[in-house]
């Protein structure tokens, strides 16, 4: 519990649930838990990252876009409740009530814009309801997108039934998806492509439903399993001739066609997370995909995937953050709307934005950061860091070019860097790369 303003440190990182009381919280670090504000302010810093949800009874969330969230924050502040003094401190006395409420979220429900090279701008806008007391009722979500250079609209709506730490999730609708979305988030890949012609991702038109009954158990260490039953049905999009104000290494790639049908899948997802600070902070996932066309659709495949993340401390302030990602099919391959991509920031620099892709993929990173304790004004800390990368991707069948091998060198300022990569597998091509920080 925090009754004073605090502010929590890049570097520093709170394994539990945190409750605010007439307080103000700053965070650049990382909170692996709920929080809740009770006639408080919360400001989230660049950086900053909140793994559970954030409740705001009184005062108000500011959260910069460059922070992380697990779930979007909620205002409570429909619930009636009142705060008294006891003789061991401040406590929250909460008081059932309240009533289903609407949302809009960003700015009158106006989300930031995105780019790619197969949209141009994409305009989006969200209406959040929240359900209140009522427990048959869910929490929905509605998004609503423009896609300017297609002249289209889309868009889906998703709603869920939670019971105690666990939920059903059930949405539909269509839209734009791309299965690189982890190698930089959507605000960073569209800087990248409207500047410098570079979009590290792949995409598809897809009309889709789909229902994911969520378990999630623990605490110190918390594991999540999704079963996930879906239809999708994919459509290939073609580049357009979107702007961009440079062409950094001949500008922006083609985006690759998928197998145009319908796709009916289980899919199974479990999560496992480290957030007892006597252990090293890990983050696993696995997950295996089927489909069967004798059962139901066009298609047929089976995909296993795998991800990793795990930070280790060296010496003094200085970390060792693990990374890794992959994806294997089985002898049959997998259709091209479940392809993966590598290359550009992000993954392996000296390739080409989606230079590699295929349904077989593995990538690995290992960085080290060494922060100087030297700050540039008030705000930002200079950080070098060195790194090792190496990946693949490939279709099946279609045989397996050469590991790319990737060596960097940086130094980052806030949430930007600047490195240069070499690779020893390409007669040490080198390449200057500046980006966003992905491990800030």
């Amino acid at each position: 519990m925090l009754t004073r303003d605090t502010v929590l440190a890049a570097d520093e990182v709170i394994g539990s649930d945190v409750i605010i009381i007439g307080a103000t919280l700053r965070l650049a670090g990382r909170i692996a838990g709920d929080v809740v504000g009770v006639q408080s302010d919360i400001f989230a810093r660049p950086g900053g990252r909140i793994d559970g949800t954030v409740a705001v009874l009184g005062g108000g969330f500011y959260g910069s876009s460059l922070a992380e969230l697990g779930a979007p924050p909620i205002d409570a502040s429909r619930y009636l409740y009142s705060v008294e003094e006891g003789e061991s401190g401040t406590y929250v006395v909460m008081a059932p009530g309240g009533r289903a409420r609407l949302h809009l979220p960003g700015l009158y429900g106006f989300l930031l814009p995105e780019y790619d090279r197969v949209n141009a701008v994409t305009l989006p806008w969200g209406l959040d309801l929240e359900r209140g007391p009522a427990p048959w009722m869910p929490d929905a979500r509605a998004r609503i997108r423009y896609r300017t250079v297609r002249g289209q609209f889309d868009g889906e709506l998703e709603l869920t039934w939670g019971f105690g730490r666990h939920a059903f999730v059930l949405r539909g609708g269509r839209t734009v998806r791309s299965n690189d979305g982890w190698i930089n988030g959507g605000v960073e890949n569209s800087l990248y492509a409207v500047i410098g012609g570079l979009d590290t991702r792949n995409y598809y038109d897809a009309g889709f439903i789909d229902g994911d009954l969520r378990l999630s158990f623990g605490s110190r260490v918390v594991l999540t399993n999704d079963i996930v039953v879906g239809w999708e049905h994919a459509s290939t999009l073609e580049n357009r001739d979107v702007f961009s104000i440079f062409e950094v290494r001949g500008g922006f790639q083609l985006n690759a066609p998928v197998s145009e049908g319908d796709v009916a899948s289980l899919k199974l997802v479990s999560a496992v997370e480290f957030l007892d600070p006597s252990l090293v902070p890990l983050d696993v996932e696995l997950s295996i995909e089927h489909a069967d066309a004798e059962v139901a659709g066009d298609l047929s495949f089976t995909v296993f995937g795998a991800a990793l993340l795990a930070e280790v401390s060296a010496w003094g302030r200085s970390a060792l953050v693990l990374e890794g990602r992959g994806q294997l099919p089985t002898s049959s391959g997998a259709p091209a709307q479940r392809w993966r991509a590598l290359g550009g920031w992000g993954t392996l620099p000296t390739l080409r934005p989606v230079e590699r892709e295929g349904d077989n993929m593995w990538w690995a990173a290992a960085s080290l950061s060494v922060p100087l304790g030297r700050r540039v004004g008030t705000r930002w800390e200079l950080v070098p860091w060195l790194q090792y990368a190496a990946g693949n991707a490939w279709v099946e069948g279609a045989g397996r070019p050469s590991t790319v091998h990737n060596l960097g060198a940086g130094i980052s300022l806030g949430p930007v860097a600047a490195a240069v990569y070499t690779a020893p597998s390409d007669d040490f091509k080198t390449v200057l790369a500046i980006g966003f920080d992905r491990l800030r």
